[in-house]
């Protein structure tokens, strides 16, 4: 097992992004940020972190860029972006700060977006990660934390799992629970939530408590649908996984999903990893997800309509 401080990037240095950083730079590692829009303030004020778990760190010197040119090769890059910023961003930022031994992983949700990546970068090491964290960015530099922690990783093209066994025992260390499982796995598992309440969450302008409680066999629908396909992929979920995440949905704090916030804020919907390419998936392996292909056209129409 490797046993060494990690020099680590953060792309995305919004909630998610942050609230690693903060724990990983605590623990000692090297952690380099990038950041956009709070970068002025960042740099002079620090990271702040206020946390139900971890309580509150504060960090007022790290390393804050807005130019990945001026970043250094990193041992692990943790890519915390929208999905939608991919095509954009990564392939200005993951040649300056990448090279044959980096291991990339994409904490984001969606199906297909190690492939895509490494169809661009071929060479380059790739993993995914899920998250299950409440959580949420309340002001420049503040990052405010409300329960859980979770993260999982799932090997892409990471020539020997060893670095993603190390990544997800240092934050088991630091009471974040984490392991390493097959990708499609948890990119399906997550994709059974994300499809049905984050979509929904922005068609039906509801919350999670208000999607459960008014529209309880729709969402379930889409859920089981989603399940399915996960099946007609070869991955192996009964359909009482939907009930197991309704009834973990309805014991946390009422909330407004990832999408619906982006959809508040006039920002991108990520419709192509969440939707297109699961719906694309599963029609593949012959099952089609009628419920979910509506909804994810009428998200399409939302989408276009606000930009």
């Amino acid at each position: 097992m490797i046993n060494k401080k990690l020099k680590i990037s953060i792309v995305g240095t919004g909630a998610i992004g942050g609230y690693y950083g903060i724990l990983l730079s605590q623990m000692g590692h090297d952690v380099h940020f990038l950041l956009r829009s709070d970068y002025d303030y960042v740099k002079s004020n620090g990271l702040t972190l206020q946390s139900v778990v971890h309580g509150n760190i504060h960090l007022p010197e790290i390393n804050a860029y807005n130019d990945a040119s001026d970043m250094p090769v990193s041992d692990i890059v943790l890519v915390c972006l929208k999905t939608g910023q991919n095509k954009t961003i990564l392939p200005k930022v993951l040649p300056h700060i990448t090279n044959e031994n980096t291991v990339v992983v994409l904490i984001q949700n969606g199906l297909g977006m190690e492939e895509d990546l490494s169809a661009e970068f071929p060479f380059l090491q790739i993993a995914g990660a899920t998250a299950l964290v409440g959580i949420h960015k309340e002001k420049n530099g503040l990052i405010v934390h409300e329960g859980y922690g979770n993260i999982d990783f799932g090997n892409y093209s990471v020539r020997e799992n060893t670095m993603l066994e190390y990544l997800a025992s240092i934050f088991n260390s630091i009471n974040i629970p984490s392991s390493c499982q097959d990708l499609l796995q948890l990119r399906w598992k997550k994709l059974v939530w994300n499809m049905a309440f984050n979509g929904l969450s922005v068609v039906l302008n509801s919350t999670t408590a208000q999607i459960i409680t008014n529209h309880f066999d729709y969402c379930r629908t889409i859920m089981h649908e989603v399940i399915k396909g996960a099946n007609a992929n070869g991955i192996e979920l009964p359909l009482s996984f939907a009930d197991e995440l309704i009834i973990f949905t309805e014991k946390i704090k009422d909330y407004s999903p990832s999408m619906k916030y982006d959809f508040d804020r006039s920002q991108p919907l990520e419709l192509q990893y969440m939707y297109q390419k699961p719906i694309a998936a599963a029609k593949e392996a012959g099952y089609e997800m009628i419920k979910t292909t509506n909804l994810y056209n009428e998200l399409s129409e939302i989408s276009m309509t606000t930009r």
